[in-house]
């Protein structure tokens, strides 16, 4: 299984054991970041693997037939350096503890960490829930069903219709009585009843009516809770978007980082292999013009880069994973970056950390 920068899990931690054997120290966290890249591209040039940063079948079997016995270990100028100047001496000896990241890999590297760590979480819908209970709602209505005997527009009019009907009806057989001197009749029965029967009849040609009515209403609280499900879903599409291109954003600037990062150690690691090769090639032209048995240790002893004013670049980094820490509130982190690198800064790049603290609302 092929691990790089970004792998995560139980083999990350296997791999972050392996080396720590060699002495590189990691947080055995599971977590394939920056300093176990570097960790890897070191034991990949120590043992003249592939250096590309991936840990493949070539380093599993590499770390797999090493021991931490075998690891190499400085050679001291005593024992392999007679005849050398101990500026070549110091020189070759600081080259062969192994690749040590430049100061602007180092920033480049904490860029990538600071961006990394801002990472934005998995997408979580405001609106789920209520989706979910509006679609259970719609899926669960029952068909449409007419029954009179529910619907109460028919009640209304069946009440109304009826109480017009008696009316009439008692109307009716009141005017025919009156034709008979007074007196109730079979016929005026009878033509009270056909009156409230016409009553009856108008009541029940309105029954297509209000089922019409009812289906219609019906179909417009389907269309509501349709209409209402479309509104919550564009918007729950709109938040999905709108972290969709939050993410995107993320993605393009962690992948600018570990291109500039990635960089910056190729470069490193090149310089690392030309300077050892130089000092070695230089260590034995100097044995070899060295009297037998003699040491000339008059050279000036290499000075330490840590004297070295901090470059643009590597201020560049180190300002944008400030800022990163800066922006999520993570001030410590900040700080603590500005802390390591302050005594190399330049005026100019202090004045610039202070600007980017306060912008912030932090004191440097």
């Amino acid at each position: 299984m092929n691990l790089y920068n970004g792998s995560y899990g139980e083999n990350v931690k296997k791999l972050q054991t392996a080396l720590n054997k060699f002495g590189y120290g990691l947080d055995v966290d599971g977590g394939y970041g920056p300093k176990t890249e570097a960790a890897v591209r070191d034991y990949q040039t120590k043992y003249n693997l592939r250096i590309d940063g991936v840990v493949g079948n070539e380093t599993w079997g590499s770390l797999a037939n090493q021991t931490a016995t075998t690891a190499p270990t400085p050679q001291t100028s005593a024992s392999v350096l007679s005849g050398v100047s101990q500026e070549t001496t110091d020189a070759l000896g600081k080259l062969q503890q192994g690749y040590a990241p430049s100061e602007a890999t180092s920033a480049a590297a904490e860029k990538l960490e600071s961006i990394n760590a801002a990472k934005p979480g998995n997408f979580t819908s405001k609106y789920d829930d209520e989706l979910q209970a509006l679609y259970e709602k719609i899926a669960g209505r029952e068909k449409f069903s007419y029954d009179p005997g529910k619907d109460a527009a028919f009640q209304q009019y069946t009440d109304q219709y009826t109480r017009q009907g008696r009316a009439a009806m008692e109307d009716t057989m009141g005017k025919t009585a009156a034709l008979s001197g007074g007196y109730a009749s079979s016929y005026a029965q009878t033509a009270g009843q056909q009156t409230y029967q016409g009553y009856l009849q108008q009541l029940y040609d309105l029954l297509p009516q209000l089922q019409a009515n009812a289906q219609s209403q019906y179909n417009r609280e389907g269309e509501a809770l349709t209409n209402q499900y479309d509104l919550l879903k564009d918007q729950d599409t709109a938040d999905y978007s709108r972290w969709r291109d939050t993410v995107s954003d993320w993605e393009n600037q962690s992948a600018q980082a570990y291109k500039e990062y990635a960089g910056a150690q190729s470069a490193d690691a090149d310089s690392y292999k030309l300077l050892l090769n130089y000092y070695a090639d230089k260590a034995a032209a100097e044995q070899k013009a060295a009297p037998e048995g003699s040491r000339n240790n008059t050279g000036a002893a290499a000075k330490s880069s840590n004297s070295a004013a901090l470059s643009s670049v590597a201020y560049g980094s180190l300002s944008g994973a400030m800022g990163n820490y800066l922006k999520s509130g993570s001030y410590d982190r900040a700080a603590a970056l500005l802390r390591q690198y302050e005594g190399r800064m330049t005026d100019q790049q202090k004045q610039s950390a202070a600007v980017l603290f306060r912008k912030y609302g932090y004191q440097a």
